[in-house]
Parts: structure tokens; sequence; C-alpha cells
């Protein structure tokens, strides 16, 4: 007579397979951690609270079951030390709960859809933490999820990094102030921190400008689409035109009109001289675009001393 039927030995066999795989996940986020230190890359998730309070999210809307893909799941409702970037575990006190969820899966039950905020292009977790851990470790590309969505005036997606929600602050506060979001749906992300207020003192001279002119007051959100419209928008067409921005692809358009502003300390207050700042275009694109600066760049980059 056998010891164990059959029922007995395959419940063993799935519970010590459940807990090899947990042991090869959490022993797979240790050796990403080292390598994401090393090459001073995020290894943390976004934490909800935080982003949703600096970004001012104050009202989700249901928008019922959809599959979402797992890459863009970036972050977490009160979780985010427990789980790696890529959702894998990190404490040893998830092993039982997330054997659980793994036998679950291995043996084909149907379990409920996890719930998920989205802002933007990106997710966080309200519940399903564990789930969501296990369809990783499977290599899985998507999950069933019941997703709650914010309106967000800021740019988040699956390469957002914790040091880049003190930028989307500024960035949210400059368009609340502005308006520009609204008036012209623009794009203005910075890659560094601190080049906002820079923004919004060559906005406060322009509004000086147009008010000596015109002999009135003027809001400075009108004063904010004259100069989006008359002198950000002709410069940023001709940082286009002049190509240097597809060797930095890692920058954006506003981060040139900063950086060449600031190389030649070009600040326009009423109207902008096409000819006076293609020359400073070509010279800045010369020099910052020189095989050994790019090489440089792209080195730095690699390990982490360029984040964006």
């Amino acid at each position: 007579m056998d010891l164990l039927n059959d029922k007995t030995n395959a419940e063993a066999t799935s519970k010590y397979n459940s807990d090899i795989a947990f042991s090869k996940a959490i022993s797979k986020a240790f050796i990403q951690e080292l390598k994401e230190l090393l090459l001073r890359r995020s290894k943390h998730l976004l934490p909800f609270d935080e982003v949703k309070e600096k970004l001012e999210l104050w009202h989700g809307r249901d928008i019922g079951l959809t599959s979402v893909p797992l890459n863009s799941i970036v972050g977490s409702q009160g979780r985010y030390r427990n789980f790696s970037r890529h959702f894998l575990p990190l404490d040893e006190n998830l092993r039982n709960r997330w054997k659980q969820i793994e036998t679950a899966v291995a043996s084909g039950k149907d379990l409920p859809p996890v719930e998920l905020y989205k802002v933007c292009n990106a997710y966080f977790v309200k519940d399903g933490h564990h789930r969501i851990s296990v369809a990783k470790s499977k290599n899985k590309h998507s999950i069933e999820a019941k997703v709650f969505e914010y309106d967000c005036d800021a740019s988040l997606d699956d390469k957002t990094e914790l040091e880049q929600i003190a930028i989307l602050e500024t960035y949210h506060k400059f368009l609340k102030e502005t308006g520009l979001r609204s008036a012209r749906n623009v794009d203005l992300y910075l890659t560094v921190l601190g080049g906002y207020p820079i923004l919004m003192e060559h906005i406060q001279r322009h509004k000086f400008y147009l008010e000596k002119k015109s002999g009135t007051k003027i809001s400075i959100k009108e004063a904010a689409v004259s100069w989006y419209d008359k002198i950000y928008s002709p410069m940023a067409d001709l940082i286009r035109k002049n190509g240097i921005i597809s060797q930095f692809p890692h920058r954006t358009e506003a981060d040139f009109y900063i950086w060449i502003t600031k190389y030649k300390r070009l600040v326009f207050q009423d109207i902008f001289e096409p000819e006076k700042v293609v020359p400073d275009i070509e010279s800045y694109a010369k020099i910052f675009s020189n095989p050994f600066r790019k090489f440089r760049g792209k080195l730095r980059k690699h390990f982490g001393f360029v984040k964006y």
C-alpha cells in the first residue's frame, strides 16, 4: 500500500515547486539590486501616495476591466518597499502568500483581477502585488486588471524613476501657473531639476515688455501664451532643424532651449530674432556634438552619472 496517495503527492510536489520558485525570484531580485547599484540605476517602485500628492491627482475614475502590460506597472500604493522595480520579492516575509498565489496559478485556478491606478502611461498597484509578482516570474506579458484612471498634466511611463518625481512636481506647478497645457497643449518637459524657474523668469521678462508696450497689466497666463508663440516655438523650430536633438535622444527641446539661452545669455523680452540665434545654435551644436563629448556622455549615462 502506498504511504502517499496521488493527491497527497501532488500537493507536496506543488508546495515544493512553489517554494523553489519563490527562492529563485528573491535571489534574482538580490542579483538585480547589485547590478542596478553598480550601474547607479533606480531599483525602486514609485510610491503612489507621493506621486498623487505632488502631482495633485484628486479625481480618479473607474474605467473597468482591461489587459495591462506588466512592464507598464511601475509603482505601488503602500508596498513599494516590498518588491523590486521588476516586481520581484524583496522580503522573506512574503514567501507564504507568494507561494499560495504561485500554487493557485500553477494549478490553473482563476484569480480575481488585480486593481491598478493609471497615471498617464504608468500604472500603480492598489491590490494584487503577489499576483503581479508571480505573473512576472512566469514571464507573462500582461495581466487582467480593474483600472482607476487619474488625469495628469505631467508625463509618466515605464521609464520614470523616483528621482524624476521632483522634476514632474515642478513641471506640474509650472503648467498650473502658466495655463500652457490647456492653452497650447505644450510639451515642455525638462530632464534636469531647476529649469522651470528659468522658464518662468523668461515669461516674467516677456510679461514686463508686453505691459510696458501696451501700458496695461496682463496676466501671467497671457504672457506665457505670448512667450510660447513668439519666442519659444520659433527657437524650438530652429533647434529641430539643426538636428542636434537626434544626437542626444535622452534630452528634450526644452532642455536645449534653456542650455542655448544660458550658453549665450540670450533672453528675449520682446520679439524673437532668428538671425541672431542660428549662429549660436550652430556653435552650441558644434561644441557639444563632437565625437569625444558624445562618447563621454554615453559612458556617463551608462554608469548612471547622467540619469535622464
